[in-house]
C-alpha cells in the first residue's frame, strides 16, 4: 500500500533514510554526513513536510515501511531568461534493500504521478548520481529522460 506519511511519523523514516545515505556517504564522504543524530533526520522531513512536501511511503499489511518517497513541489515565476514553471524535484526515493525488485520504486513513482495530475504539475524532476544504477534505472524504467550533465571538479 501506498499512502502520504504524516508529520508524526516521521521516525519510521530513519533505517530507510539511514540505507540511501550510507550509499551516497560511501560513493562521496567528502559530501554526505553518516554522524546525523536520529533527531537531525526526523528534524529534516518534518521541516520538507511543513513546507509543503509530500512523503509517500510504501508499507506492509502489518505497517511496516519498504520504501519511501520524498516530493517538493517547485514553482517558480518568470524571469528574463525562464519561462514560469511548476514542477516536482522527486528529491529522495529509497525501496528497502531487501524488497527490491517487487516494483514498490515504480508504485511509489505511479503513486507521485497521481497526485501531482491532481495537483496541477506535470513535470517532475530528480538528481540522480551516476553511481546510483539503481536510481537511474529505475527513472529511465519510468520513462525519465536524462536531461543534462552535471559536472564536479574537486581541487587539491
Amino acid at each position: 500500500m501506498i499512502r502520504f506519511l504524516r508529520a508524526d511519523e516521521v521516525e519510521k523514516l530513519l533505517p530507510l533514510s539511514a540505507q540511501v545515505n550510507a550509499l551516497h556517504e560511501q560513493a562521496h564522504p567528502e559530501q554526505y554526513r553518516g554522524d546525523a543524530s536520529p533527531e537531525e533526520v526526523m528534524g529534516f522531513f518534518t521541516q520538507r513536510l511543513e513546507e509543503g512536501a509530500q512523503v509517500f511511503v510504501a508499507e506492509t499489511p502489518d505497517g511496516a515501511v519498504t520504501g519511501f518517497l520524498l516530493a517538493v513541489p517547485v514553482v517558480r515565476g518568470a524571469s528574463p531568461f525562464l519561462h514560469p514553471a511548476r514542477h516536482v524535484e522527486l528529491d529522495q526515493i529509497c525501496v528497502d534493500e531487501v524488497c527490491r525488485g517487487q516494483e514498490i520504486g515504480k508504485a511509489l513513482i505511479a503513486a507521485l504521478e497521481a497526485w501531482m495530475h491532481e495537483n496541477d504539475f506535470h513535470e517532475w524532476k530528480s538528481m540522480v548520481h551516476g553511481f546510483n544504477t539503481h536510481s537511474q534505472n529505475l527513472m529511465r524504467g519510468q520513462g525519465a529522460e536524462v536531461l543534462g550533465l552535471r559536472y564536479r571538479k574537486a581541487l587539491g
